[in-house]
């Protein structure tokens, strides 16, 4: 396969590299770009680390985009994978995993899995911080002092700039000391670096305990400056991806039903949490009306994918978070031999329904739960693409929808938000719409 030119800058860019953020939008080529570096560099041993669906998407892409012939084992799926000359790891499996060998490279395929310096697999992978991030000890974590690591993600702030620390810290840590001359302060620490680059408040969670949480950015410009030509990100406009067209989809029902979806809900705590980004309070009080929201609109986008059917539309992706809502789906839409991929679905079997619907003019509904479909894989053989259910998280919905886009897709992308008509479900899709079509601040 001829590489893009995209993949071929970023391949360079990445090889000239001990460290590395490749930050392309989805869809730009980082897989193909990070193979093709690995070769430059003559790279033998390699860890993959990536989400459970990435794992066939990288072992695929290495067929395709390597020519070194190196063997390729998925850990904890082909027997003796981890005698391969490339290991490729899932996020949760890298956390026991222990390797024997000195690695010539690792890539972080997703990195953002690893912005919590706290979490154990960021730990087991980039080290763990010491004194709040003074100094950083590697001895047990995959990626040591000295080893050569690239980071690639499409996402690398998915809540706020805090995110991008721990890579920070464990790549380019000069990067963080006080910078007299420009007044920059040093940032070594995770709690400095927070205070300078977000907005934090403090929550009452208890009587007596208060959390900080993040409700916005600041000194962005600085960051960017700071990151520097450590990262280097292009959007899917740079390499002629048009953007998809973004808009709500209302459903008319009756109005003893919205009454039941609205129920004693307090509207307004709701809609300050959604415009916060505060996940854990909009789980909390929206729950179980979730489920029930869900299960009414899939009833409700059974008929209309019908009737867009009968209209001409040939393909669509539909997107929802429950799997009762994903069993409604596919019920219902029975007669255009659905797919589906969700948390259940092996890795070989993903692969499997991703070519299908890309060659098999029968299959002409793709079912995706949120997490499980929303990162690596490539549903561009249709150009329209429904979140039946949302996520709570920007990330999750941005990379999402970007499914339906390629640099070989010919027509124009459309994602619809499918929600109640003049419920609360309605205002809060709107108001996540709004959050995750634009995460900007420092990525500019």
């Amino acid at each position: 396969m001829i590489p893009m030119p995209t993949q071929l800058s970023g391949a360079k860019f990445l090889a000239a590299r001990h460290r590395a953020l490749l930050a392309d939008e989805p869809r730009v080529g980082k897989t193909g770009a990070a193979i093709i570096a690995a070769d430059m560099i003559l790279a033998n041993t390699i860890d993959v680390v990536t989400t459970a669906s990435g794992r066939a998407v990288w072992r695929r892409g290495f067929h395709t985009w390597s020519k070194l012939g190196r063997s390729i084992g998925i850990v904890g799926v082909d027997k003796n994978a981890s005698d391969c000359d490339v290991r490729i790891l899932s996020y949760n499996g890298a956390t026991a995993f222990v390797s024997k060998r000195a690695t010539d490279l690792v890539i972080l395929d997703e990195s953002h899995n690893c912005k919590n310096p706290d979490a154990k697999r960021t730990q087991a992978i980039l080290g763990k911080p010491v004194a709040g991030g003074k100094s950083l000890f590697t001895g047990g974590a995959l990626v040591k002092d000295t080893t050569r690591a690239w980071f690639l993600t499409g996402t690398p702030l998915p809540h706020d700039p805090s995110d991008i620390w721990t890579t920070m810290r464990s790549s380019c840590p000069e990067r963080l000391l006080a910078d007299d001359q420009r007044g920059w302060p040093d940032v070594t620490r995770f709690e400095d670096f927070r205070s300078r680059y977000c907005i934090v408040r403090m929550k009452q969670i208890s009587r007596f305990n208060k959390i900080p949480v993040v409700i916005g950015g600041r000194n962005e410009s600085e960051l960017r400056e700071r990151l520097g030509d450590f990262m280097l990100r292009r959007t899917q406009r740079d390499i002629g991806i048009r953007p998809s067209v973004f808009e709500l989809f209302p459903m008319v029902v009756s109005p003893a039903t919205r009454k039941k979806i609205d129920g004693d809900l307090d509207k307004t705590r709701i809609m300050n949490a959604a415009e916060n980004g505060n996940t854990r309070e909009l789980e909390m009080e929206l729950g179980p009306l979730r489920r029930l929201t869900g299960n009414i609109k899939a009833q409700s986008v059974v008929e209309a994918v019908k009737e867009e059917f009968d209209n001409g539309l040939d393909k669509i992706v539909l997107m929802y978070w429950h799997k009762e809502v994903g069993d409604l789906l596919e019920d219902g839409l029975q007669q255009f031999e659905p797919l589906r991929i969700d948390g259940s679905t092996p890795t070989k079997a993903r692969e499997k329904y991703e070519l299908a619907f890309r060659g098999n003019t029968n299959n002409r509904v793709m079912l995706g739960q949120i997490q499980a479909a929303g990162e690596a894989v490539d549903f561009s053989s249709a150009n329209e693409l429904w979140f039946v259910e949302t996520s709570f998280s920007p990330k999750d919905q941005a990379q999402a929808a970007m499914r339906i886009t390629n640099v070989n897709q010919t027509r124009n992308t459309f994602v619809r938000v499918c929600c109640i008509e003049g419920s609360i479900d309605e205002a809060l899709q709107a108001s996540l719409l709004r959050l995750w079509t634009a995460i900007n601040g420092v990525l500019k």
